[in-house]
Protein backbone atom coordinates (compact mmCIF):
# COMPACT_ATOMS: atom_id res chain seq x y z
CA UNK A 1 0.00 0.00 0.00
CA UNK A 2 3.01 2.34 0.80
CA UNK A 3 4.70 2.26 -2.71
CA UNK A 4 0.85 3.21 -4.07
CA UNK A 5 1.20 6.85 -2.89
CA UNK A 6 4.62 7.78 -5.37
CA UNK A 7 3.99 4.88 -7.54
CA UNK A 8 0.28 5.34 -8.55
CA UNK A 9 -1.68 8.20 -6.75
CA UNK A 10 0.58 10.97 -6.87
CA UNK A 11 1.06 10.29 -11.46
CA UNK A 12 -2.71 9.74 -11.36
CA UNK A 13 -3.65 12.90 -9.39
CA UNK A 14 -0.84 14.85 -11.49
CA UNK A 15 -1.99 14.41 -15.39
CA UNK A 16 -5.33 15.23 -14.91
CA UNK A 17 -4.20 18.49 -13.03
CA UNK A 18 -1.61 19.06 -15.72
CA UNK A 19 -4.43 18.87 -18.05
CA UNK A 20 -6.78 20.76 -16.98
CA UNK A 21 -3.89 23.89 -16.30
CA UNK A 22 -2.36 23.48 -19.79
CA UNK A 23 -6.24 22.98 -21.74
CA UNK A 24 -7.71 25.34 -19.23
CA UNK A 25 -10.44 22.94 -18.92
CA UNK A 26 -13.43 23.25 -16.16
CA UNK A 27 -12.78 20.91 -13.52
CA UNK A 28 -16.43 19.75 -14.11
CA UNK A 29 -15.09 18.54 -17.57
CA UNK A 30 -13.34 15.72 -15.72
CA UNK A 31 -16.40 14.99 -12.74
CA UNK A 32 -15.60 17.31 -10.75
CA UNK A 33 -19.64 18.75 -10.00
CA UNK A 34 -22.42 18.62 -7.85
CA UNK A 35 -24.80 17.97 -10.48
CA UNK A 36 -27.54 15.45 -9.91
CA UNK A 37 -26.38 15.52 -6.44
CA UNK A 38 -29.29 13.48 -4.73
CA UNK A 39 -29.67 11.56 -7.30
CA UNK A 40 -26.35 9.77 -7.24
CA UNK A 41 -26.28 9.56 -3.17
CA UNK A 42 -29.88 8.07 -3.48
CA UNK A 43 -28.29 5.48 -6.11
CA UNK A 44 -25.01 4.59 -4.40
CA UNK A 45 -26.58 2.99 -1.49
CA UNK A 46 -28.12 -0.30 -3.36
CA UNK A 47 -24.86 0.18 -6.21
CA UNK A 48 -22.38 0.02 -3.16
CA UNK A 49 -24.30 -2.69 -1.11
CA UNK A 50 -23.92 -4.88 -4.30
CA UNK A 51 -20.61 -3.63 -5.30
CA UNK A 52 -19.85 -4.46 -1.67
CA UNK A 53 -21.47 -8.28 -2.00
CA UNK A 54 -20.00 -9.27 -4.99
CA UNK A 55 -16.66 -7.97 -4.50
CA UNK A 56 -16.40 -9.82 -1.16
CA UNK A 57 -18.04 -13.03 -2.94
CA UNK A 58 -15.48 -12.79 -5.65
CA UNK A 59 -12.50 -12.32 -2.63
CA UNK A 60 -14.10 -15.32 -1.30
CA UNK A 61 -14.29 -17.23 -4.28
CA UNK A 62 -10.39 -16.47 -5.14
CA UNK A 63 -8.98 -17.37 -1.90
CA UNK A 64 -10.56 -20.57 -1.76
CA UNK A 65 -9.23 -21.52 -5.53
CA UNK A 66 -5.87 -20.32 -3.85
CA UNK A 67 -6.38 -22.16 -0.38
CA UNK A 68 -5.18 -19.15 1.82
CA UNK A 69 -7.17 -16.34 3.29
CA UNK A 70 -5.67 -12.68 3.54
CA UNK A 71 -7.44 -11.27 6.78
CA UNK A 72 -5.58 -8.19 8.04
CA UNK A 73 -5.78 -7.52 11.57
CA UNK A 74 -7.88 -4.46 13.36
CA UNK A 75 -5.49 -2.09 12.65
CA UNK A 76 -4.67 -3.25 9.41
CA UNK A 77 -7.99 -3.51 8.18
CA UNK A 78 -9.26 0.26 9.31
CA UNK A 79 -6.02 1.80 7.90
CA UNK A 80 -6.47 -0.30 4.28
CA UNK A 81 -10.77 0.54 4.48
CA UNK A 82 -9.54 4.03 4.70
CA UNK A 83 -6.88 3.62 2.10
CA UNK A 84 -9.37 2.19 -0.53
CA UNK A 85 -12.28 4.39 0.42
CA UNK A 86 -10.72 7.56 0.62
CA UNK A 87 -7.77 8.57 -1.65
CA UNK A 88 -7.59 5.25 -3.75
CA UNK A 89 -11.11 5.24 -4.78
CA UNK A 90 -11.07 8.85 -5.93
CA UNK A 91 -8.03 9.29 -7.66
CA UNK A 92 -8.07 5.85 -10.16
CA UNK A 93 -12.08 6.80 -10.94
CA UNK A 94 -10.88 10.76 -11.34
CA UNK A 95 -8.20 9.20 -13.72
CA UNK A 96 -9.55 6.48 -15.55
CA UNK A 97 -13.54 7.79 -15.67
CA UNK A 98 -13.00 11.24 -15.40
CA UNK A 99 -9.78 11.83 -17.34
CA UNK A 100 -9.34 9.19 -19.52
CA UNK A 101 -13.32 7.73 -20.44
CA UNK A 102 -14.39 11.67 -20.04
CA UNK A 103 -11.33 12.73 -22.77
CA UNK A 104 -11.83 9.95 -25.24
CA UNK A 105 -15.68 10.26 -25.71
CA UNK A 106 -14.51 13.62 -26.61
CA UNK A 107 -12.16 12.98 -28.86
CA UNK A 108 -13.67 9.97 -30.50
CA UNK A 109 -17.13 11.29 -30.07
CA UNK A 110 -18.40 7.62 -29.52
CA UNK A 111 -19.35 6.60 -25.60
CA UNK A 112 -18.94 3.23 -25.53
CA UNK A 113 -15.66 3.03 -27.68
CA UNK A 114 -14.26 5.22 -24.50
CA UNK A 115 -15.75 2.92 -22.17
CA UNK A 116 -14.21 -0.19 -23.95
CA UNK A 117 -10.90 1.49 -24.12
CA UNK A 118 -10.96 2.54 -20.34
CA UNK A 119 -11.68 -0.28 -19.14
CA UNK A 120 -9.16 -2.84 -20.71
CA UNK A 121 -6.22 -0.16 -20.03
CA UNK A 122 -8.35 -0.04 -16.05
CA UNK A 123 -7.85 -3.90 -16.36
CA UNK A 124 -4.20 -3.87 -17.52
CA UNK A 125 -3.21 -1.33 -14.76
CA UNK A 126 -4.05 -3.67 -12.18
CA UNK A 127 -0.68 -5.32 -13.49
CA UNK A 128 1.50 -3.38 -11.22
CA UNK A 129 -0.46 -5.74 -8.45
CA UNK A 130 0.74 -8.27 -9.94
CA UNK A 131 -2.36 -9.74 -9.61
CA UNK A 132 -3.83 -13.30 -10.69
CA UNK A 133 -5.49 -13.43 -14.25
CA UNK A 134 -8.45 -14.13 -12.16
CA UNK A 135 -8.31 -11.08 -9.93
CA UNK A 136 -7.26 -9.24 -13.30
CA UNK A 137 -10.61 -10.42 -14.95
CA UNK A 138 -12.61 -9.16 -11.71
CA UNK A 139 -11.34 -5.84 -12.11
CA UNK A 140 -11.52 -4.88 -15.44
CA UNK A 141 -15.56 -6.38 -14.95
CA UNK A 142 -15.64 -3.88 -12.14
CA UNK A 143 -13.79 -1.11 -14.13
CA UNK A 144 -16.22 -1.62 -16.49
CA UNK A 145 -19.46 -1.40 -14.13
CA UNK A 146 -17.71 1.89 -12.87
CA UNK A 147 -17.77 2.90 -16.40
CA UNK A 148 -21.32 2.72 -17.11
CA UNK A 149 -22.33 4.72 -14.16
CA UNK A 150 -20.21 7.24 -15.32
CA UNK A 151 -21.23 7.11 -18.84
CA UNK A 152 -25.03 6.95 -17.83
CA UNK A 153 -25.53 9.95 -16.07
CA UNK A 154 -26.85 13.48 -17.11
CA UNK A 155 -24.46 15.99 -18.51
CA UNK A 156 -22.15 17.05 -16.74
CA UNK A 157 -21.33 13.56 -15.64
CA UNK A 158 -20.33 13.66 -11.93
CA UNK A 159 -17.50 10.85 -10.36
CA UNK A 160 -19.23 11.04 -6.88
CA UNK A 161 -20.93 7.78 -8.02
CA UNK A 162 -18.21 6.15 -9.60
CA UNK A 163 -16.23 6.61 -6.54
CA UNK A 164 -18.73 5.41 -3.89
CA UNK A 165 -19.27 2.46 -5.82
CA UNK A 166 -15.98 1.57 -6.35
CA UNK A 167 -14.61 2.27 -2.26
CA UNK A 168 -17.06 0.27 -1.55
CA UNK A 169 -15.98 -2.73 -4.22
CA UNK A 170 -12.36 -2.17 -3.02
CA UNK A 171 -12.92 -2.73 0.57
CA UNK A 172 -15.90 -5.46 -0.03
CA UNK A 173 -12.53 -7.42 -2.02
CA UNK A 174 -9.55 -6.47 -0.16
CA UNK A 175 -10.33 -5.58 3.28
CA UNK A 176 -13.62 -5.17 4.86
CA UNK A 177 -15.22 -8.20 2.96
CA UNK A 178 -12.49 -10.72 4.16
CA UNK A 179 -12.40 -9.79 7.10
CA UNK A 180 -16.27 -9.79 7.98
CA UNK A 181 -16.75 -13.09 6.00
CA UNK A 182 -13.79 -14.51 8.21
CA UNK A 183 -15.26 -13.75 11.16
CA UNK A 184 -18.80 -14.99 9.99
CA UNK A 185 -17.26 -18.21 9.17
CA UNK A 186 -15.47 -18.17 12.15
CA UNK A 187 -18.70 -18.14 14.80
CA UNK A 188 -20.00 -21.22 14.35
CA UNK A 189 -16.74 -23.05 15.00
CA UNK A 190 -15.94 -20.82 18.18
CA UNK A 191 -19.76 -21.68 19.74
CA UNK A 192 -19.21 -25.78 18.84
CA UNK A 193 -15.86 -25.41 20.73
CA UNK A 194 -17.28 -23.86 23.69
CA UNK A 195 -20.21 -26.59 24.04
Amino acid sequence: MWWDIPVRLVPLTGIPIVYLVITRTSPAALGLTEHHLLRDVVLAIPCSLAGFAIAAAFSDYLSRRAGRWFVPDRTDLLLQTFYYAVPNAFVEEWFFRGFMQGMLMRWWQIPWLALAATTLIFGAYHLLGRWGWRAMAGTTVAGFTFGLLYLWQPWPPSLLLPVVVHAASTAGFLSLGPSLLFAWRRRPAASAASR
